[in-house]
């Protein structure tokens, strides 16, 4: 079997998997999406500069894996990590027809069914970034990786993808909730 995530998919699927794009960029309106944070209660859409104090009450600076490792080094990620077990997401049905376009610009047949997973909540403050990184397989059935942006005033923090030689950039926004999905062997990063 293939090395790639891409490679594995198009042998089970029994076609090369060759994908229209490597990512996919949708907004959803802010109705859409309901996060609520043990200790911070329900976020308000766009994210106030105090819920994010408060946020970053709860984080501790995010790690980032390195071949067997897991490391902490402000130089390759700054960014801050709420903890996982403290974040609870409701989904309106809007986003299963997001994900469901979005599953096709990726080149995916009908039959397969895009599922989100939890993996953490960043939050990033000013200056903080990134670098040009690929994320590890979180599991067997990972394919590609899905960044949801909360709508928050910011300036900066694009998230620029690299495949094949093609490189996209993508923005927040300060209105709506930004989708952001790629497939699991993308080069990417969060520029400051």
């Amino acid at each position: 079997m293939s090395g790639t995530a891409r490679g594995r998919l198009g042998e089970l699927l029994g076609g090369s998997a060759e994908p229209a794009v490597s990512s996919v960029y949708r907004k959803l309106f802010m109705s859409d999406l309901s996060v609520t944070v043990d200790g911070v209660g329900p976020l308000q859409f766009p994210v106030s500069e105090e819920q994010a104090a408060r946020l970053r009450g709860l984080a501790s600076r995010a790690q980032f894996g390195h071949r067997e490792e897991t490391l902490t080094d402000p130089e390759v990620r700054d960014t801050w990590e709420i903890p996982k077990d403290l974040v609870h997401i409701e989904w309106t049905d809007a986003f299963a027809r997001v994900l469901d376009v979005m599953r096709e610009e990726l080149g995916l047949p009908p039959h397969c069914e895009l599922a989100p997973d939890l993996h953490s909540m960043l939050l990033y403050e000013t200056g903080q970034f990134f670098v040009t990184h690929q994320d590890s397989e979180k599991d067997d059935s990972m394919v590609a990786t899905l960044v949801v942006t909360l709508p928050s005033a910011h300036t900066g923090g694009e998230l620029v993808i690299e495949h094949l030689g093609q490189t996209a950039e993508y923005r927040g926004s300060k209105v709506a909730v930004s989708l952001v999905a790629f497939y699991a062997d993308c080069r990417h990063q969060v520029l400051r």
